[in-house]
C-alpha cells in the first residue's frame, strides 16, 4: 500500500488533498443540479396558465407547456435539462422569452461589484478590529470588554434589511453623502456593501479576537517578547499568521452570507443584480430564471468553499496531512 501512495500522479499530499476536495465538489455540484431541478418543479402552479392568464383556453395552455418542455415525464425533462446544461443553455424566461444566460449576464456584474466590495470590508475591518481587541482587551473584564461584546453582538444579529434601511436613511436620505439606489459607479455600491458586510465582519472580529488572545498565551510569544521585538514585528510576524488561518476557515461561510444578503439588500437599494432578478422570478414563477440563478449562486459558493479548503491545506501542513 505504501508504494501506491508514494508513486503516480497522486504521490504528493497536495495532489491527494486536491483530488479529494475536487471529488467532493463534484458530488456536491451533482446534488445541487438535482435539487435545483426538483425544487423548481415542486413549486405549485401551472406555468402555462400563469403566463396566458386564468381565462386562457386549456388547449392553448397545454400547447404552451409542451413548447416549454413541461409536458414530458420527469426523467425526460431531467435528461433535457442535463443536455442543455452541457451546452451552456439555461433555458428561456417564461415571462420575456429572453435567454436565462442573458438575464444573468446583464445583472451579474452589479452583484459581483457588490460582493467584492463587501468581502474587502469584511477582511479589512474584521481582522484588524479583532487583532486590536485581542491585544488591548487581553485579560480585562471592564467596560471595554462589555462595549466590545455588545457592539459585535448587535452587529452580528441585525437583519440585512434593517441595516440597509438604517444606512440608506442616514447616509443617503438625511446626509445625502451617497446614492440611495441604482448601480454603476462604485459609490452606489458602498451602502449596500456595508449593509451586508457588517454582520460577517463582526463575526470575523470576534473569532480573530479569541484567536489573538490564545496566541498571546503561547510559549513562542514569551520567547519573542524576550527578544525585545517591536510591537509591529511581534504582532505582525508572530500573531497575525496564526489568526489569519482561523479567519480563512470562515471565508466560505462569509461568502454564502454575503450572497444571501445581496438578495435582500439589492431589493432595498433597487440594484439590478441577480438577487433582485431571483426575487422577481420567484414572484411570477419564472422557473428557468429561478433555476439558473439558484444554480449559479450554489456553484459559486461550492467552488469558493473548495478553494478555501485548498488554501487552508497549503497554508497549514496539519490540515493537508489530515485531509490527504
Amino acid at each position: 500500500m505504501s508504494a501506491i501512495r508514494t508513486s503516480g500522479p497522486l504521490a504528493s499530499p497536495v495532489a491527494r488533498f486536491a483530488a479529494r476536495r475536487a471529488g467532493r465538489m463534484v458530488v456536491v455540484l451533482a446534488g445541487l443540479v438535482v435539487a435545483t431541478f426538483a425544487i423548481v418543479r415542486l413549486i405549485p402552479g401551472d406555468p402555462g396558465r400563469r403566463i396566458l392568464g386564468l381565462r386562457a383556453d386549456a388547449d392553448a395552455v397545454a400547447q404552451l407547456n409542451a413548447q416549454l418542455g413541461l409536458n414530458g415525464s420527469l426523467p425526460h425533462q431531467f435528461g433535457s435539462y442535463l443536455s442543455d446544461l452541457a451546452n451552456g443553455d439555461l433555458g428561456r424566461s417564461f415571462q420575456t422569452s429572453e435567454a436565462v444566460t442573458t438575464v444573468i449576464g446583464e445583472r451579474l456584474g452589479s452583484t459581483l461589484q457588490l460582493l467584492v466590495l463587501a468581502m474587502a470590508i469584511v477582511l479589512l475591518v474584521g481582522i484588524p478590529a479583532g487583532l486590536v481587541a485581542g491585544v488591548a482587551l487581553r485579560g480585562r473584564h471592564g467596560w471595554g470588554e462589555t462595549a466590545w461584546s455588545a457592539t459585535t453582538g448587535v452587529l452580528g444579529v441585525l437583519p440585512h434589511y434593517v441595516m440597509a434601511t438604517f444606512l440608506a436613511f442616514v447616509f443617503a436620505v438625511t446626509l445625502r453623502w451617497l446614492p440611495v439606489a441604482g448601480s454603476g459607479p462604485w459609490d452606489a455600491a458602498i451602502l449596500p456593501a456595508v449593509a451586508i458586510a457588517l454582520a460577517p465582519a463582526a463575526h470575523v472580529a470576534r473569532l480573530v479576537r479569541v484567536e489573538t488572545a490564545g496566541a498571546l498565551e503561547q510559549e513562542y510569544m514569551t520567547a519573542a517578547r524576550s527578544k525585545r521585538l517591536s510591537r509591529l514585528r511581534l504582532y505582525g510576524a508572530h500573531v497575525a499568521p496564526n489568526v489569519l488561518t482561523a479567519a480563512l476557515t470562515l471565508s466560505g461561510v462569509i461568502l454564502a452570507a454575503l450572497v444571501s444578503g445581496a438578495v435582500v439588500v439589492e431589493q432595498v437599494f433597487a440594484r439590478p443584480g441577480i438577487g433582485s432578478a431571483l426575487v422577481q422570478a420567484l414572484l411570477v414563477q419564472d422557473y428557468p430564471v429561478v433555476q439558473g440563478i439558484t444554480l449559479l449562486i450554489g456553484t459559486i459558493v461550492v467552488v469558493a468553499n473548495a478553494l478555501v479548503d485548498l488554501a487552508l491545506g497549503l497554508a497549514d501542513p496539519r490540515v493537508l496531512e489530515a485531509g490527504a
